[in-house]
């Protein structure tokens, strides 16, 4: 069971369609996370953060126009966040490391654009 880390306390699961949510205790606390190793409890702007990161990093790889598979992506993901690939998991980001996610995407596709 994860610990909230505003309030040190355990968090509370809910089965919901997407898998098993974690949230604090304490009401009126916006600190989630989902359950398996991949997702950190965040409150809810760190959670915005993450919801944008992904939006620019998933269009690496899906849709027509994505210029690379899943695999490729989390593995420039890892160099971007320098971390283990393990670790290179936006539901584990703060909120810089998202901010850092987004710019080097839109980097990429600007670099991508003048080729």
């Amino acid at each position: 069971m994860p610990d909230c880390p505003t309030h040190n306390c355990g968090m509370v699961a809910r089965q919901t369609q997407y898998g098993v949510r974690w949230q604090c205790r304490i009401p009126g606390c916006t600190v989630v996370c989902w359950d398996g190793s991949t997702s950190t409890p965040a409150d809810a702007e760190t959670r915005t953060a993450r919801h944008a990161a992904h939006d620019a990093f998933d269009s690496l790889y899906r849709g027509r126009s994505a210029p690379w598979t899943r695999k490729e992506a989390y593995q420039w993901l890892a160099c971007v966040l320098g971390k283990p690939q393990e670790q290179a998991h936006i539901g584990m980001c703060n909120q810089a490391e998202c901010e850092r996610i987004i710019r080097a995407v839109a980097c990429l596709k600007a670099d991508a654009r003048r080729d």
